[in-house]
This record gives structure tokens, sequence and C-alpha cells, in this order.
């Protein structure tokens, strides 16, 4: 019997008495004191609350009257919830090894039937980066950067935060964490010089949250943006198969308007910081990958030498 299999099966037979001890289970399932130990502790992470007796005779009771209301799911939700959390295993999204865990989880609130229908299509369904010799290898290519966890984990606590870069460190309102062409970036307001900045997560070293009484007021960091704010300098007319294609990498901060009711066309405006060369070429980059289908209408000179650039540096090395 697998772990998952045999915590489910330990709930069940805790679930039917009122008092039991580790002996009892070590006899009644075949395995060790340590390996009994660790499964009361995940089934008390499962939510259920478990109180032990200290003694010659003490043992485990469940607290009654304390167990959270029973969720329940139907083999097409626990299927459509369990192949989720695989597609999500390939995307390089923090809180990678939660993720598994909760996985875990999931099969083990399952029937033995849908326990099996869902380790089937663990082996069935190969997503992007999956290795198909080993679905349950996650590559390290699915890994999100380590720093990523830490800032989103500061964020939920204070969106002011000082970051420690290699060259370099500023102080930052953090307005988005976006991924664009499988890396991570921040779309920051830098609070000193009162302008958005764009930092890659893997060049961030430290983070450390503003202190209280260095905290602005979030209206005036608003009314900063709201004052510093470019005008939109780019243009873009998309189609079909370019809209598909956006859809796959959308702009970190810019969003589609719509120019018919099926969505078949629509207008992109953009702000491109001409200043900045990476920004340039992270830009034509990114159109280009948007196809054909993409005709840009409007932008400066500088961000279609870019486009020109990128695009010869793209046939030379097809040779």
């Amino acid at each position: 019997m697998n772990k998952t299999a045999r915590v489910n099966t330990m709930m069940r037979y805790i679930n039917n008495r009122q008092f039991f001890t580790i002996r009892e289970l070590m006899t009644h399932f075949h395995v060790s004191r340590s390996t009994v130990i660790r499964d009361l502790n995940n089934i008390q992470e499962l939510g259920m609350p478990l109180t032990a007796n200290v003694g010659r005779d003490g043992g485990y009771a469940v607290m009654q009257n304390q167990l959270l209301p029973a969720v329940q799911f139907n083999s097409e939700e626990l299927k459509a919830l369990f192949v989720s959390f695989l597609a999500t295993l390939n995307t390089q999204l923090p809180y990678l090894q939660n993720r598994n865990t909760l996985t875990e989880k999931l099969v083990a609130i399952a029937s033995q039937t849908q326990q099996d229908d869902l380790l089937t299509l663990q082996e069935l369904l190969v997503f992007s980066h999956t290795n198909p010799a080993n679905t349950k290898l996650t590559e390290l290519t699915d890994f999100a950067p380590a720093m990523l966890k830490t800032l989103l984990n500061a964020c939920l606590t204070n969106r002011q935060l000082q970051f420690q870069l290699a060259d370099a460190t500023c102080t930052v309102w953090v307005r988005h964490v976006y991924n664009r062409q499988d890396a991570w970036y921040v779309d920051a307001w830098e609070l000193t010089t009162q302008r958005f900045r764009e930092i890659a997560v893997t060049a961030i070293r430290e983070i450390t949250p503003v202190t209280q009484a260095q905290t602005l007021d979030p209206q005036v960091i608003t009314a900063a943006i709201k004052a510093a704010r470019p005008k939109p300098n780019v243009t873009l007319f998309l189609r079909a198969t370019a809209i598909q294609q956006f859809r796959q990498h959308p702009h970190p901060t810019a969003v589609l308007q719509f120019l018919d009711p099926f969505q078949q066309t629509a207008k992109l405006e953009c702000t491109v910081d001409v200043t900045q060369p990476q920004q340039l070429t992270d830009f034509a980059r990114w159109c280009l990958y948007l196809g054909h289908e993409a005709q840009l209408t409007l932008a400066p000179a500088v961000v279609k030498q870019a486009l020109r650039q990128e695009l010869t540096t793209q046939l030379a090395q097809l040779g």
C-alpha cells in the first residue's frame, strides 16, 4: 500500500474509533512507529484535529465537533482539480513543493476507485516540459527562481520593499509580478526616482520590507503614479492569429481593446521606454513572436529599428 492510500485508509480507521494508540496502528497497518507518527502528522494537516494523552496508557482521540465541514467532490471535479495541479507543475509557478503536497492531499480524500483514475491520468497526461519517461519527475527548468516565493510572501505583508540588487539598492512599490518568456519580472514603481522600473526576479539578492515609519500612504503613491504615467507611444493592430499568440504570452501591463464583437481584431496601446536597451530588445522579440498578423501602426523610430535589428539577427542565425 502506498503512502497516499495508507493515509486515506488510516483516516477512515481513526474516524470509526473514539480512542486509539500508536501501537494499535503499527499492528493494524504493519508499519513502523516513525511511519505512524508521520502519517498522523499528515492526517492533522488534512484537517482532522487529534488530541494526545501522555502516559503509559496514553493514545490519541479525535476532538469531537471540531472537524471542518466536509467538502464533497464528484469524480469529474476531482479529475479537473488533479489535472490542473499536474499542469501547473510545468509553468515555473511559485510554491511548487506546496502544490505537490496539495496533489497528494487531493488523492487522499478520493475513494479507491477515484484514486486509481487519478493515478492513471498522471501516467497518461504529458504537459509541456514533462519528462515522458517519468511523468512524476519535475524538470529543473520548471522550478521558479528561488527569490520569487520570498518576494510574494513579502508583498503579502507590505508591497513597499527595498531590493538589494547586484550593483545597487532601490526602494519600490510592487505593482505586478509577471512571467514573460519563461522569466519572472517585477513591475515596480521606484519611490525615490518616481518612475516605473522592470526588475528581473533573478537580479534580486535580498528583500527587506520598508519600515512602518517609512511606509508611504497608498494614496500618495497612486497620485504620484497618475501624475508620472507616460502616454502610450506604441500601437499594435492584431488579427485572430496574433490575438491567440497574445493570450499565450500577454503584455505584462497593457490589455487588448477588442474592435469587433467576435474578438477577431484588437488594438494594443503600450509604452516602451526607448532609453532602456533591454526593454527595446524584449519588446522587439515579443512583437515578432506575435507573428505577421500583428501590425505596428504607431511607434518611435528607435522601436522600429530594434525590430529590424532583431529580425536581421534571427534571419542570420538561419544561415
